[in-house]
């Protein structure tokens, strides 16, 4: 059998070396962009966490400034207004309509008081509100008595959600070049001492009149946090560049491993070519031996068929001519009554050697070559030895055969017997078995031989040499069959052979 040995490529090596293929640069690259992507994704991750914070506080803030001009509206309206100088109040249309004192001061002074309500405190701190710290408050409703007053967009919707029964309406609104504004907006409830001045709107006690907005710019909130972004970029920039040596080192430990892995690789690819060579020389030679052993097989059985032919033809017309003449000369002493004499006994004795010499040279002849074999054909020679099996040891042999001649060539029909032969022998020697069974079986694919005792068995694991097994499964392989034995140490022995038949077509 002639084994390729493929050339060792780059190609191949690559293919072969999941190693290198790790360690490849577009593997690196891919890694690289990949952490860049994580790192990028955290970076965002951490501004969206301050911009959420920003926007919390400032909604906060928010909330609480609406909250403290509604607690001091609250409170003006339950002290009922309070006086201030008329030269200090803002000017408001309906003052006019307001109450108004005359008080002298403690330093003599004439002052000219006016009242204000808490709407209009609420509106005068608003006002302050807006002037010095950048933050927008007003008052608005959807019933107007004063058009300056009128709700946005925004502050429509948020005024439809307050009579829904919100209590809070809070937005981040995006606007271009800043992060935008916090709206928040907070609802003014109809009350006992708020029905004197806004029956007219017909706005039952507990309904909605009217909300207080405020809008705060979240720049002032982002630029408190600008510190903490700064520190979080530069922390983002160490891990990312941290991971990038990292991956560059053991990116430069891997392609060391590679090169490695790939010397390995080729050391062993040249060792496998030459182990290669070594096992097509070894093949070669048990190829040659096989053909050798099949030759000295095939001449041995030829010599014994010579051999026995020779006993046959020879010997055993010799060993015949001289039992006739023995028996001729016992005649010739009976004849003259001399039977009973000495010589007349030697005679008879030289039968009887003669007579047991042929027994011997028949089944030595057999056993060479068994005649029948060639004449009658496998199934009565496996029958015939069989039974002279049984007759000399005793031994009950049950024979199988689904063929009452077999149309074998004459080399596999001779490598059934003697495995049949061997086997036999085998158990006359050390199986101490009651009794034997042999089938034979043939198929149009091949001939299948089962010899089965139920003698002490043996351990097949062994070591132990034994030949006339070694043989058999020589006789096989030969012929391209298999065998197969099962035995244990006291549950008998099984051999099953297989050998394949190939029939010639006629063309």
């Amino acid at each position: 059998m002639l084994m390729h040995v493929k050339p060792s490529g780059k190609a191949d090596i690559n293919r072969e070396s999941p190693l290198a293929q790790v360690a490849g640069p577009a593997v690196m690259l891919l890694l690289a962009v990949l952490w860049s992507i994580l790192v990028l994704f955290s970076l965002w991750t951490q501004r969206e966490q301050l911009n959420r914070t920003a926007q919390q506080l400032a909604r906060i803030d928010a909330i609480a400034n609406l909250k403290k001009d509604m607690a001091i509206r609250k409170w003006a309206s339950q002290v009922g207004g309070v006086f201030i100088n008329e030269a200090k109040a803002p000017n408001v249309d309906a003052f006019s309509e307001q109450e108004r004192l005359l008080a002298n001061s403690t330093t003599g002074d004439n002052l000219k008081l006016i009242s204000l309500t808490s709407i209009h405190i609420l509106m005068g701190i608003q006002e302050v509100s807006n002037k010095e710290y950048g933050s927008k408050e007003r008052l608005t409703s959807l019933q107007l008595h004063n058009r300056d007053n009128a709700p946005d967009e925004w502050e429509t919707n948020a005024l439809k959600s307050l009579q829904g029964g919100s209590e809070l309406v809070a937005e981040a609104m995006p606007k271009k070049n800043g992060h935008g504004l916090m709206r928040v907006m907070i609802p003014m409830r109809m009350e006992e001492e708020c029905l004197e001045c806004h029956r007219e709107t017909l706005v039952p006690v507990g309904g909605l009149r009217g909300a207080a907005s405020v809008s705060i710019d979240l720049n002032t909130y982002w630029s408190a946090q600008e510190a903490t972004w700064r520190t979080i970029q530069y922390w983002h920039l160490g891990i990312w560049l941290a991971g990038l040596v990292t991956l560059s080192t053991y990116w430069s430990f891997l392609r060391r491993r590679a090169r490695e892995h790939v010397r390995q690789d080729q050391q062993r690819r040249e060792n496998e070519a030459a182990l290669q060579q070594q096992q097509l020389r070894l093949e070669e030679s048990e190829a040659r031996l096989r053909e050798l052993a099949a030759f000295l097989q095939t001449v041995r059985e030829e010599e014994r068929a010579h051999i026995a032919r020779e006993l046959h033809d020879e010997l055993g017309q010799a060993l015949t001519a001289l039992r006739m003449d023995l028996g001729w000369l016992r005649g010739k002493c009976g004849t003259h009554d001399k039977l009973g004499t000495p010589e007349g006994a030697r005679v008879a004795a030289a039968l009887g050697v003669v007579e047991q010499s042929i027994v011997s040279l028949r089944r030595i002849s057999e056993d060479l070559r068994p005649a029948m074999l060639d004449s009658l054909g496998l199934a009565a020679a496996i029958e015939d030895h069989a039974a002279r099996f049984s007759q000399r040891t005793g031994i009950p042999c049950q024979l199988q055969m689904n063929r009452e001649e077999f149309e074998l060539p004459g080399d596999l029909a001779t490598a059934i017997f003697r495995i049949v032969q061997e086997a036999l022998t085998n158990i006359s020697r050390h199986a101490s078995a009651s009794e034997i069974s042999i089938e034979v079986t043939e198929r149009d694919d091949g001939i299948r031989l089962v010899v089965t005792d139920d003698g002490c068995g043996f351990d097949v694991t062994s070591r132990t040499k034994r030949f006339g097994l070694l043989g058999m499964r020589e006789r096989i392989t030969m012929l391209e069959g298999h065998l197969e034995i099962e035995s244990r140490p006291g549950h008998g022995t099984r051999i099953d052979g297989w050998l394949p038949l190939h029939k010639k077509t006629s063309t």
